[in-house]
């Protein structure tokens, strides 16, 4: 009796174990599939490297951890959506929208965020190695703790961004003037083809090795 017991529980976790790690709803997923559109699905987890969803609607959507690996999401519109260590390697992400977006500790390296609108997007760990970031809006965004080596940002538009403990070495900054002298801790440096950013946020930073004229 005790063994056909312990058949019986072993039967059971061999059929509850292969739907652990898959959270996402399989409707949701087969709607997007479909439709392009999925506002407030429960994507978690789900694999969607390489998909083409250029223009899908994700707004409010769980992608927590989803695989997201050279995923089109061209002018897709993620606002408001969990994107908390999702994998967005290599991701097309150009002109996406990502406002109020979370996406804490997200891997966003190589990807391209141009002209995508993050504002007040929470990046806190989140991984930009490389990235692709030119005429992004990050205003209001947390970048704390944020790895941003590497990356292009030429025209970034950083103001009110909280940069404390990021990192920003070796970094594609534009083509900058070469002046020396400023004691202008509000400057912006967009017009000189560099990021818009403040003297006092390069303070906050970890790591930094740009333009000496930045700093006070």
């Amino acid at each position: 009796m005790i063994k056909h017991s312990w058949l019986i529980l072993l039967a059971g976790i061999a059929v509850w174990t292969p739907t652990l790690g898959r959270a996402y709803d399989r409707d949701d997923l087969e709607q997007l599939l479909r439709t392009n559109q999925c506002r407030r699905c429960d994507l978690s987890g789900a694999d969607l490297s390489g998909r083409f969803l250029a223009n899908a609607d994700l707004r409010a959507a769980n992608l927590k951890r989803a695989n997201l690996t050279g995923t089109n999401l061209w002018s897709a519109d993620l606002k408001d959506a969990n994107l908390v260590l999702a994998n967005l390697t290599r991701a097309h992400l150009a002109r996406a929208s990502f406002q109020s977006a979370d996406l804490s500790g997200a891997n966003l390296t190589n990807a391209d965020l141009s002209m995508a609108r993050l504002q007040y997007a929470w990046l806190n760990r989140s991984r930009l190695t490389a990235a692709q970031l030119s005429l992004a809006n990050f205003q209001g965004a947390r970048l704390q703790g944020a790895d941003l080596s590497r990356s292009s940002i030429r025209q970034t538009d950083l103001r009110k961004a909280d940069l404390s403990g990021a990192v920003m070495v070796r970094m594609d900054y534009g083509n900058l003037e070469k002046t020396e002298s400023s004691s202008d801790s509000s400057l912006e440096y967009g017009s000189l083809g560099g990021p818009l950013i403040s003297l006092k946020q390069i303070s906050t930073l970890a790591a930094y090795d740009g333009p000496q004229k930045w700093r006070r």
